[in-house]
């Protein structure tokens, strides 16, 4: 499956019920200024529209959004708001980010959240099927960004500067509603966003395979083939393999070669490449390769809340919305991935400098697209492009910080100084995180790099909100 995930996304249990949500909100209007009598904390909906490209389509779905206001100092129509943008998984809220949190705290801030359309709870439509997806694009996701701070502003009384932050597709939709609506936000924080589209993404894969370095990579190798091995040997032996993965529900070969290739993709991807190599490289030396990856793959699948079936693309042909709450949204993004981005982690061309199966080719995330929404047209990465990442290097586009950390797979599609791109627009920044893993600077860990390019986030959003 195609992994852009942030983090462990956990269910948000949270009143829909706007007007009990409203009750711990007191509003009093003093010398036309909007003040709160009690700690701010929303919890609701906002009608927003289902098609902002159409005039006569007038049709609303109930978007679910989040407001803590609780560290806002003075005049709360005045305060700073972290727009923090929630990707494709149940939103848990800007307070799910340490790095918001330190920021709201220091700059007395709202921490605001807005639930991404098709995803958790914010739902246009009662089920999933093809025809409901139409509207699901990251453009229409970029206009409910901007139909709510426009809400959030005229009804909330949240009239600062405005930050956008964002990991991962959320840290692309932070830098593209910064270049879409610059009159809304006056900078934005991409962490580890894949800002550049491709469909045949092969240098994921070959990332993973450098990261994880020679001995790591002959054992993922081995088990790859060995694997390979005894899924054609015969069916009760294809049964047997799986099952010791916990995966003996997947039934297309291929998918479960993924599901094995997504175990060292995470891996290396979350920065737990030691703790996964040491243990299957002692499981090489003991004769228990095959056994101890998948002992240690299961448990890093376990502590993220995720199984083998919602980590394939069988996982993702349920209709129901209510099946993806507790983890990510499986099928409204392998729905993007087919109609907007590709991504898709194919096996490098290159065998000898590759974690997964040769099986795992364009054509195979092709066909996995018709299979799931009977797609026949291959996503056209090029008009992606050329509506967002190529409009990045345009004149008077600035004030996007782009970071990334150094082991992470992703940042081939970022802005960073090992691509092409990186000097092409001066008004860009960017930071490697030398050591660091997808979307760390957003979260808890610690480290001399992630000290220094939350530090140079911090300055640039000083700058932003004093302009």
């Amino acid at each position: 499956m195609n992994k852009l995930f942030f983090t462990v996304l956990s269910l948000v249990v949270g009143s829909q019920n706007a007007s009990a949500d409203m009750s711990m909100i007191q509003y009093r209007m003093s010398q036309s200024k909007f003040r709160i009598e009690e700690k701010m904390l929303i919890n609701q909906n906002f009608d927003q529209k289902i098609d902002h490209f159409s005039n006569s389509d007038q049709r609303t779905f109930k978007q679910r959004y989040f407001v803590d206001s609780s560290l806002v100092k003075g005049d709360p129509t005045s305060a700073p708001v972290i727009y923090y943008f929630c990707g494709e998984g149940t939103c848990e809220g800007a307070t799910s980010s340490t790095l918001v949190n330190t920021i709201a705290q220091k700059y007395g801030a709202h921490r605001v959240a807005l639930e991404h359309r098709y995803y958790g709870y914010s739902q246009p439509f009662s089920t999933l099927v093809s025809a409901n997806l139409k509207y699901l694009s990251m453009e229409q996701a970029i206009e409910d960004l901007a139909s709510f701070e426009h809400y959030a502003q005229e009804q909330l009384g949240l009239r600062g500067k405005w930050i956008s932050v964002g990991g991962s597709y959320s840290g692309e939709l932070s830098a593209f509603y910064r270049l879409k609506h610059p009159e809304l936000v006056a900078g934005a924080l991409a962490s580890s966003a894949p800002v550049l589209s491709k469909d045949n993404f092969e240098e994921y894969d070959h990332y993973v395979a450098k990261v994880a370095g020679p001995d790591c990579l002959k054992a993922i190798q081995s088990t790859v083939a060995d694997v390979e091995s005894k899924l054609k040997t015969s069916t009760a032996s294809a049964t047997a393999v799986k099952k010791l993965f916990n995966a003996d529900m997947v039934v297309d070969n291929i998918d479960f070669l993924y599901v094995l290739a997504d175990m060292a993709a995470i891996a290396i991807q979350y920065g737990y490449q030691k703790q996964f190599c040491d243990q299957i490289i002692a499981g090489a030396k003991s004769g228990q390769l095959v056994e101890a990856y998948a002992k240690v793959g299961t448990k890093l699948f376990s502590n993220f809340g995720l199984t083998a079936l919602q980590d394939s693309f069988q996982g993702a042909e349920s209709i129901k919305p209510e099946d993806y709450l507790g983890w990510a949204g499986m099928r409204s993004w392998m729905y993007q991935s087919c109609t907007e981005f590709g991504y898709y982690q194919v096996a490098y061309s290159n065998p000898a400098e590759s974690s997964r199966s040769s099986s795992i080719t364009l054509q195979y995330h092709n066909n996995a697209c018709k299979r799931l929404f009977g797609l026949t047209t291959p996503v056209n990465v090029n008009q992606t492009n050329a509506t967002f990442y190529n409009n990045l290097f345009g004149a008077g586009v600035k004030n996007i910080f782009f970071t990334n950390g150094s082991n992470d797979p992703w940042s081939n599609l970022s802005i960073n100084e090992k691509n092409p791109n990186a000097e092409s627009n001066p008004g860009l920044k960017f930071f490697t995180i030398a050591g660091s893993a997808h979307c760390d600077d957003l979260g808890s860990r610690i480290s001399v790099a992630l000290t220094q390019a939350r530090t140079e986030f911090d300055q640039l959003l000083n700058r932003w909100i004093s302009e």
